[in-house]
């Protein structure tokens, strides 16, 4: 029995009728994030090369585009999809602590195929619900594979490699379930999408500015996963030992240091009860820090001709990860949501953080450059066992300082967004796009996904009625 095969076995045993009515609601939760997520990314750049490519590309009318209802091939349709919701960085998060980091990724990015394909296959709302869970587990465990005890540090990132190298695993598992894959078509499709790489470490790493390439690194893989489900449902083979094989993923790639026990022991807490929503765009770990910065400006009235500086502290993680040099001076928006301080600045200036803060004119406004200079940043080893928190502290011409630490932003499973939230955060992507009558019903039918007998209505819902 390969590794592969047990995880086809583990993927296709989760039915819906086994689903706890909180988890049912949860997969809802999902869906209206990442359609709120998806229509915000619609107008970036990311998005609009992409569905130009597409057209390029040509293709048939299996699968929508989200927002425009252009209807393209399958494949093409996650692509784009999939790019188009994770240029914002707005979509969930699923993090863990290492050492006195923490590890994380992305659930939802599995969303776009799982989509794409049932409008193809003309699959039930159950069966999808049960899916986007079977995603979110597996996502999840993969992270929790890499988490080694006594291992200080995330493995697969210290051996080079990007979290959403696990898309390679996770995605020919979504798509198997959604085209029916038997046992064995499944661990062949896994064998052929597992063995065509995982993504690059550089994509995220410290001293090297972040490219659009940042909102493809998933998406690819989902492409590829899908690709080789569709190949080994039509007899298409592949290295059944992709994991533990001489020369696997295992040996090669992780150097022995993954716990596989963790990818399909019983389920005993849906993962996808653990993933934290945002409030703001931007990168998870800098919530605690943004979150406090924006009530302090909010509570206090706070002008930006007001702050002489502004003292940040936040996990070891987030300074790694957002504190680098490189990205002080963002200059492109993928560097921007990932940088503490024009995140820090921007909020002073703006009071938000979303879409509307990411454009030249913003991270190139001399202003915010300004200050950007009165920002200091540094880890706070108290801060690390949270995973999102921080603390902001503002010094004011007056002489006052303000601070707030933040230990659970806003989204975190120990604060979580309610559902209207949620659905304002929706509301607030779609508004440029469609009318409230229009959100309303839109909203009304993801609610209604496990009763609807098609992915049509949704993806009907989900088309603008102005450009």
């Amino acid at each position: 029995m390969t590794i592969a095969r047990d995880l086809a076995i583990f993927s296709r045993g989760l039915k819906f009728k086994d689903l706890p009515p909180e988890v049912v609601h949860e997969a809802k939760r999902t869906v209206i994030d990442m359609i709120g997520c998806t229509i915000g990314g619609y107008s970036g750049d990311a998005s609009r090369i992409a569905r130009e490519v597409m057209g390029d590309w040509g293709g048939g009318r299996a699968a929508s585009i989200i927002g425009s209802g252009a209807k393209t091939s399958c494949l093409n349709a996650i692509m784009v999809n999939g790019i188009t919701l994770r240029y914002l960085d707005f979509n969930d998060t699923y993090l863990i602590p290492v050492g006195n980091l923490v590890l994380g990724n992305h659930p939802s990015e599995i969303l776009p195929a799982v989509f794409a394909l049932a409008e193809r296959e003309g699959t039930s709302g159950r069966d999808i619900i049960a899916t986007i869970v079977m995603g979110f587990e597996l996502s999840a465990r993969f992270n929790d594979c890499c988490a080694i005890p006594g291992v200080p540090k995330p493995t697969i990132e210290a051996k080079g490699f990007n979290t959403d190298s696990r898309g390679v695993f996770v995605m020919p598992i979504v798509a198997g379930r959604m085209l029916k894959l038997t046992e064995a078509q499944m661990e062949q499709a896994i064998g052929i999408s597992g063995s065509a790489g995982p993504i690059l470490g550089i994509l995220d790493a410290t001293g090297e500015e972040y490219s659009m390439t940042k909102n493809l690194r998933f998406p690819r893989t989902a492409y590829g996963g899908t690709m080789a489900a569709m190949l080994a449902k039509r007899g298409y083979t592949g290295p059944s030992r992709v994991f533990e094989g001489n020369k696997g993923f295992i040996d090669s790639v992780m150097q022995g240091d993954f716990n596989v026990t963790d990818l399909t022991r019983p389920i005993t807490r849906y993962k996808i009860l653990d993933t934290m929503y945002k409030a703001v765009a931007a990168d998870a770990t800098t919530h605690g820090h943004v979150n406090a910065t924006l009530a302090l400006v909010k509570e206090h009235d706070i002008k930006p001709a007001d702050v002489v500086k502004v003292n940040v502290k936040a996990g070891s993680r987030c300074v790694e990860h957002t504190g680098d040099p490189v990205k002080r001076y963002p200059k492109n928006k993928e560097s921007a949501d990932h940088s503490s301080y024009y995140l820090t600045a921007i909020s002073i200036f703006d009071r938000r953080v979303g879409p509307a803060q990411y454009t030249p004119k913003k991270w190139n406004n001399p202003k915010v450059l300004e200050m950007i200079d009165k920002v200091s940043f540094e880890a706070d080893p108290s801060l690390d066992r949270f995973g999102r928190a921080g603390i902001s502290e503002i010094h004011l011409k007056s002489g006052q300082v303000v601070s707030k630490r933040l230990e659970y932003p806003p989204g975190d499973p120990k604060n979580p967004m309610s559902d209207a939230e949620l659905e304002d955060k929706l509301r607030a992507m779609a508004e440029p796009y469609m009318s409230k009558k229009r959100i309303d019903a839109l909203i009304a039918t993801i609610h209604q996904l496990d009763r609807i007998e098609t992915i049509e209505p949704l993806i009907k819902a989900t088309k603008f009625d102005r450009s």
